[in-house]
């Protein structure tokens, strides 16, 4: 276990270590959400472009170096993005917050190349930290301020099932707790304990 006494983003962290693992500088690579420069700007080091989908108008930083930005929505994804034309697909806490799970799913096997790869990060319901809350304000209800649900892992399941992808990885990341000023938590989750880990990552390939 790990204690930090610092606020860092290391599920970000992980999602950068998975995408450096598969992205080639050729690539076009898509993040969604994609209002936080310092995230995309990092995406960018490791590929030929970016093309940053975000919702919200007023949150759409400019364009610079490789990456364009677009207002859209990742339900309607091939109004922007030309079917089969993405080597990877980014969705960092971003699946949690949209209504229709299934649908921006299959939007995204639409828009990525043969041996395309989307890599999504979500919340799990059922993590540490939010298993003791419960515990004193009683069991979180959805919709919740902006997210319309959260997933535990035969959801997950379930959702891709649903889909076009037949090929996919659910994985735990990190375990503990955490605030705004300090972390306990392991990185290397026991399959015994990865229902309590706090996210899920989800690896599609096409």
């Amino acid at each position: 276990m790990k204690i930090l006494f610092k606020n860092i983003n290391y599920d970000w962290r992980h999602l950068m270590s998975v995408y450096k693992d598969i992205v080639k500088q050729s690539d076009t690579v898509v993040e969604i959400g994609a209002s936080a420069v310092t995230k995309t700007d990092e995406l960018s080091h490791y590929c030929q472009k970016v093309i940053g989908i975000e919702y919200f108008p007023q949150r759409l930083p400019k364009n610079h170096h490789n990456i364009t930005y677009l207002q859209g929505d990742w339900q309607n994804l091939t109004k922007y993005i030309k079917p089969k034309t993405v080597n990877i697909l980014i969705a960092s806490h971003v699946i949690e917050h949209i209504e229709n799970d299934t649908r921006a799913i299959n939007e995204t096997y639409k828009v990525l190349k043969k041996n395309g790869i989307a890599i999504i990060l979500t919340p799990n319901r059922k993590r540490l930290a939010k298993r003791f809350i419960e515990l004193f304000f009683g069991k979180q209800v959805f919709p919740s301020g902006e997210h319309q649900r959260e997933y535990i892992e035969s959801e997950i399941i379930h959702l891709i099932n649903k889909s076009e992808f037949k090929k996919f990885l659910i994985n735990p990341v990190i375990i503990g707790i955490h605030n705004g000023r300090f972390a306990f938590f392991s990185e290397q989750v026991p399959l015994s304990l990865k229902k309590f880990s706090n996210y899920w990552e989800i690896i599609l390939k096409k």
